[in-house]
C-alpha cells in the first residue's frame, strides 16, 4: 500500500512544518485482495529520519454494499531553533468499490496549538464539511463532482491495472487535509535500480507524480512489479520515504533531531549588514535549473529583472506606513472577513485591537500601533507550533512569525483595515542569512503596506523578499500553495547583495 504523506508544513521563523512535509500525493502500494492490508513507512528529511507513517486498508461488507475504509497516520518530530516540534495527523476515508467518496475525517495535533479537525460526508450532489480550527466549528456545503475519486482509490486502481513503462494517467482526487479537489497526473518512466532502506537494491518502476495544489514540487515513486511503493522522493529538502517492517518504522529516532530552521538558511557571503535600516537593496538571485524571475512577484516593494535563465536581479524598496489618511475604500470581504484562521469576531482579538488602537481614528497610525502591540505582547517566542489561528494566539500570546502575522491581520480587520499575510524570506543580520518568514500587509492609502509584528519596527525595510501572499479566506486557495515559491527558493539558491541605499 502507498503512504499518502500529505502532512502540513508551514513556515515560521525560518521554515515551519508547513512545508516540512508538504504533500506527497502518493501513489499506491498495491492493495491486496485480503480484507485487511497494512503498510508502514519511515520518513526522512535532509538525510535524517524524522518520523513514520502507517496505512491500513479494510474491505467491509455492509449488507449488499462493499465499502473500502482507509486509515492513514503520520507522526514527525523535528526541531526549529532548538525547540522540539511534533506533529501527528490521522485521516479516515470510506469509499465505494469504484472510488466514490462516502465520508472522511481528518485531525492534526501540534501541541500547544489546539487540534485541527475536519470531517465530511457526501449527500447527493453536495459534500457537507464540518471543520474546527482553534476551537471554532464551521459547517459548509461544497458542490460535489461524482468523477472526483477518494484519496485512497488509486491504490486499488493501480493494483487492478498496473502502470506500464511510458504510460500516463490523470484523475481528480479529494484531499481531506486541505478540503480541496486536486488534479493529479502520474507518468511511468522505466525500471531503475533503486537503493532501499536496508541498503539492498532492487529494480523498480520509476513513476513521476504532479498535482495542482503544489505545482513545481516534483515527486518520484518507485513501484515493484506488484505496484507496491517501496521508495518515494520529493524535491523538498531531500524528503524520502521508505516502506519498511512495522518494528523498523516504530524505532526511536536516534541522535539529535533535524533542525529545519538552521538547516534551511540561505547563507550570504557578504559581511553582515543592517538591511532593515536601508531604503533600497538590489539582490542577485540564482537558482540552478530554474528561472527565479518566474516565482519572484513584481509590484509593491519589488522590481524583478531577468538576467538569464537561472539569474534575476531583484530590487526591494521600503514602503513606510502613511499617516493622516482616509479609511480604506477597499471593501473586499476576502480581506476584511472573519475566517477560520483570522477570527476578527473573537472577543479576545477584538479586545487586543481596541487596546492597540488606543482611540486613534487614523488607519496608518492604528496599523503601526497594532504592529508594535503584537510585537510587545507576544513575549514568548515559541517555535514549537506550525501555525496557530489568531484566536489561539490572542489567548496564549505566544508563537513565532506565523502567529504574529495572523494575530496582526485579524486585529487590523477588527478596525476595518483590509489585511493579508505575506510569505517569503527575511534577513537575519546575526546569522548573515535569509530564512523563511511570514508577515502582514495592510491596505492603506490605496496600496498594500507591509508590517512585521515579529520585528516591530513600524514597517519594514528591504530585508524582506516577498514570494507570495494569502488572504487566508475560507474559500480561497489552500494556504499550503502560498509556500510553494518559498520551497522552490530553499534548494539550490544563492543570494548576493549587489548594492544598498540608505
Amino acid at each position: 500500500m502507498f503512504l499518502r504523506t500529505i502532512g502540513r508544513s508551514h513556515l515560521s521563523g525560518v521554515l515551519t512544518l508547513a512545508m516540512l512535509i508538504v504533500s506527497s500525493v502518493t501513489l499506491a502500494s498495491a492493495a491486496e485482495t485480503s480484507d485487511v492490508d497494512e503498510s508502514w513507512q519511515v520518513i526522512h528529511l535532509s538525510g535524517k529520519r524524522i518520523g513514520y507513517g502507517r496505512v491500513v486498508m479494510r474491505k467491509v461488507e455492509r449488507g449488499r454494499e462493499t465499502v473500502y475504509t482507509t486509515d492513514t497516520e503520520e507522526r514527525v518530530s523535528i526541531r526549529r531553533f532548538g525547540q522540539q516540534l511534533k506533529i501527528q495527523s490521522k485521516t479516515h476515508t470510506e469509499e465505494t468499490a469504484d472510488g466514490q467518496l462516502l465520508s472522511y475525517s481528518f485531525e492534526m495535533k501540534n501541541p500547544p496549538a489546539q487540534t485541527t479537525e475536519s470531517s465530511g460526508r457526501v449527500e447527493g450532489t453536495n459534500l457537507i464539511i464540518e471543520s474546527s480550527v482553534g476551537g471554532r466549528v464551521q459547517t459548509k456545503k461544497m458542490a460535489w463532482d461524482a468523477t472526483v475519486k477518494s484519496p485512497a482509490w488509486q491504490d486499488r486502481s493501480l493494483s487492478d491495472s498496473p502502470l506500464k513503462p511510458g504510460e500516463s494517467r490523470s484523475f481528480k482526487t479529494f484531499m481531506p487535509e486541505f478540503s480541496k479537489v486536486v488534479n493529479v497526473r502520474i507518468s511511468a518512466d522505466d525500471y531503475r535500480i533503486v537503493k532501499l532502506y536496508d541498503g539492498s537494491e532492487k529494480s523498480l518502476l520509476k513513476v513521476s507524480v504532479s498535482q495542482s495544489i503544489l505545482p513545481g514540487i516534483a515527486m518520484r515513486v518507485y513501484l515493484d512489479e506488484k505496484g507496491e511503493s517501496l521508495r518515494t522522493e520529493a524535491d523538498l529538502l531531500g524528503m524520502v520515504t521508505y516502506t519498511v517492517p512495522r518494528e523498523v518504522a516504530l524505532q526511536e529516532i536516534a541522535g539529535e533531531e533535524l533542525d529545519v530552521a538552521t538547516n534551511t538558511l540561505i547563507r550570504i557571503t557578504d559581511p553582515p549588514i543592517d538591511l532593515h535600516g536601508q531604503k533600497t537593496a538590489i539582490y542577485r538571485i540564482k537558482t540552478k535549473g530554474r528561472n527565479p524571475a518566474k516565482f519572484l512577484p513584481a509590484g509593491g516593494t519589488q522590481t524583478v529583472t531577468s538576467v538569464d535563465s537561472e539569474t534575476a536581479n531583484l530590487t526591494v524598496s521600503s514602503i513606510q506606513p502613511p499617516k493622516n489618511i482616509q479609511p480604506s475604500r477597499n471593501q473586499q470581504q476576502e480581506y476584511l472577513g472573519d475566517t477560520q484562521f483570522l477570527q476578527a469576531k473573537d472577543a479576545r482579538v477584538q479586545e487586543h485591537a481596541r487596546k492597540a488602537a488606543a482611540g486613534s481614528l487614523d488607519p496608518g497610525t492604528i496599523a503601526v500601533r497594532m504592529e508594535q502591540y503584537v510585537y510587545k505582547e507576544l513575549k514568548k517566542k515559541n517555535f514549537s507550533t506550525a501555525l496557530a489561528s489568531a484566536a489561539e494566539v490572542a489567548k496564549s500570546l505566544e508563537g513565532d512569525c506565523t502567529e504574529h502575522a495572523c494575530l496582526l491581520a485579524a486585529m487590523l480587520r477588527v478596525q476595518k483595515i483590509p489585511s493579508r499575510v505575506a510569505v517569503g524570506l527575511v534577513y537575519a543580520e546575526r546569522l548573515a542569512a535569509f530564512g523563511g518568514h511570514m508577515w502582514t500587509e495592510a491596505w492603506l492609502d490605496g496600496k498594500w503596506v507591509p508590517l512585521d509584528a515579529t520585528l516591530g519596527k513600524g514597517g519594514i525595510g528591504p530585508g524582506h523578499i516577498k514570494l507570495a501572499d494569502s488572504s487566508l479566506s475560507d474559500d480561497g486557495p489552500a494556504l499550503v500553495t502560498s509556500f510553494v515559491p518559498l520551497m522552490n527558493m530553499l534548494s539550490n539558491v544563492t543570494i548576493d547583495i549587489v548594492s544598498t541605499e540608505k
